[in-house]
């Protein structure tokens, strides 16, 4: 962009690149935006120049703080949608905030209960130049700890022969 252009930002153009530098998203979340019609498509300026508006630059950083909060392209749509809608209520919006909130809490649960079980696996190993290992096991088993107490945060897990027995004994094959 020349910098004696004296054009206002909302009738700019800008090449990919600029774009991109501009809205600070990847080149995958543009083409992301325009598969899923998110953004139209950029206007060709020659025989391969594509030229993006400052609303696409604003559409891209919208995308790139909702993704940023958590939500997923489809979520990203609708908010979209609601946002280019005069006629949309708050209601709304705030309603698809907070579903976003219960689902992280959700993942959050999840990834509490994940780190739990492979701290305990963690413990069970000796971590020596010996073969034995019970986290090993239990990925090979896919049972135990993982299957037994994934979700249950009060009920400690219940150790597997597998997992309780590789503190002595050479890993199974």
């Amino acid at each position: 962009m020349n910098p004696c252009d004296n054009t206002p930002e909302a009738e700019r153009h800008f090449d990919i690149e600029a774009a991109l530098a501009h809205a600070g998203v990847s080149e995958r979340l543009l083409h992301q935006c325009e598969a899923r019609g998110l953004i139209d498509g950029a206007a060709h300026t020659g025989a391969t120049t594509l030229r993006y508006t400052s609303e696409h630059i604003s559409v891209l950083r919208f995308a790139r703080r909702a993704l940023a909060l958590g939500f997923g392209m489809n979520e990203i749509a609708a908010l979209l949608a609601l946002w280019r809608n005069e006629h949309r209520t708050s209601a709304e919006v705030k309603h698809l905030a907070l579903s976003q909130a219960e689902a992280l809490a959700s993942r959050i649960e999840e990834l509490e209960a994940t780190k739990r079980v492979l701290e305990r696996l963690a413990n069970l190993c000796r971590g020596d130049h010996q073969p034995a290992c019970p986290i090993l096991d239990e990925l090979l088993e896919l049972k135990g700890f993982a299957s037994q107490w994934h979700g249950e945060a009060k009920k400690p897990p219940r150790v597997t022969a597998s997992a309780a027995g590789c503190r002595c004994a050479p890993a199974s094959r």
